[in-house]
C-alpha cells in the first residue's frame, strides 16, 4: 500500500455515498448468526434467520436506528450471547437449523458443518471467554493481548476461509474499524487500483482512506458494498 494508492482511491470516492450507520442488531447473538450465515446467502436469507431467532427468543426491539440502538444496548432488556448457547443446545444443532433457524445451510458445500452449528460455537466460545454482550466486545476490541487469543479460537470454527466472517462479527457489534472485505469490496478496490487485492490488504486499504477522508472504515465498506451491489443488482444488508 503506498499513498498513490490511497490518493487513487479518495477521487474514487466521488462516485460513493458515504452515510453514517443506519440500521443495527440490537443482542449480540443476533450479530454472531448474521455473521456466520451471511457468507455465500443473500440478505434476505440472512435476515430472515435473524428475524427467527428473534422471535424464537422473544428478543424485544431486535433491529434498531444505531441512533435510537441504547434503548436496548446496555439496558437489561439487552441479552446476552448465552441465549443462543441455551437454546442451541436444548434443540441440538439439527433442530436449531431445521426449527428455530428454518435454514439447513452448511459453511462449505464440501465437507462443511451447518451454519447453525458454526453459530452455536462462536457463541459457545465468546460466552467461554467473557464476551456475554456488546459491552464485553468493546473491552475485548480494546485489549489487542486478548484479542489475539480470542480470535485464534474463533477461527477454528469451520467457515473461517480468509478472515471476513470474523472481521465482520466485530464491525456488526459497532467497531468503525472493521470492515467485511468481501468480493463486493475487493472487486471495488481492484478496479481502481488496477490489481488483486487480498482481504487483509482490503482492510488496511479501507483504514487508511478513512484516514484520509475522515470518514469511518466502517461507513467506507458500506458505501463500497452499496455502489457495488447496484452494480449487480444484488439486495443490501441494513446491518453492514
Amino acid at each position: 500500500m503506498v499513498d498513490d494508492e490511497i490518493s487513487v482511491l479518495e477521487a474514487a470516492t466521488a462516485g460513493l455515498t458515504v452515510e453514517p450507520r443506519g440500521k443495527r442488531w440490537t443482542h449480540l447473538p443476533l450479530c454472531v448468526l448474521d455473521a456466520v450465515f451471511s457468507i455465500n446467502l443473500r440478505y434476505r436469507g440472512v435476515v430472515r434467520v435473524c428475524e427467527a431467532y428473534a422471535t424464537h427468543a422473544g428478543l424485544p426491539d431486535p433491529l434498531l436506528p444505531a441512533d435510537r440502538a441504547h434503548e436496548v444496548v446496555g439496558t437489561d432488556r439487552e441479552r446476552p450471547v448465552e441465549t443462543l448457547v441455551e437454546i442451541g443446545r436444548a434443540a441440538g444443532a439439527d433442530d436449531l437449523a431445521r426449527l428455530v433457524l428454518r435454514n439447513r445451510g452448511r459453511t462449505s458445500t464440501r465437507g462443511g458443518v451447518r451454519k447453525a452449528e458454526a453459530a452455536l460455537r462462536y457463541a459457545e466460545t465468546l460466552a467461554a471467554e467473557g464476551v456475554h454482550r456488546f459491552a464485553d466486545v468493546s473491552a475485548l476490541l480494546a485489549d489487542p493481548v486478548r484479542l489475539a487469543q480470542v480470535e485464534t479460537k474463533l477461527q477454528l470454527v469451520p467457515g473461517h476461509g480468509a478472515g471476513v466472517r470474523l472481521s465482520y462479527l466485530w464491525m456488526l457489534t459497532g467497531a468503525e474499524d472493521r470492515v467485511k472485505p468481501d468480493r463486493m469490496v475487493l472487486r471495488w478496490l481492484a478496479r481502481h487500483l488496477d490489481r488483486v487485492v487480498g482481504a487483509t490488504e482490503a482492510t488496511a486499504l479501507l483504514v487508511a482512506l478513512g484516514e484520509r477522508t475522515g470518514h469511518s472504515a466502517r461507513e467506507l465498506d458500506h458505501a463500497v458494498w452499496q455502489h457495488e451491489s447496484s452494480r449487480s443488482r444484488a439486495p443490501r444488508t441494513p446491518t453492514r
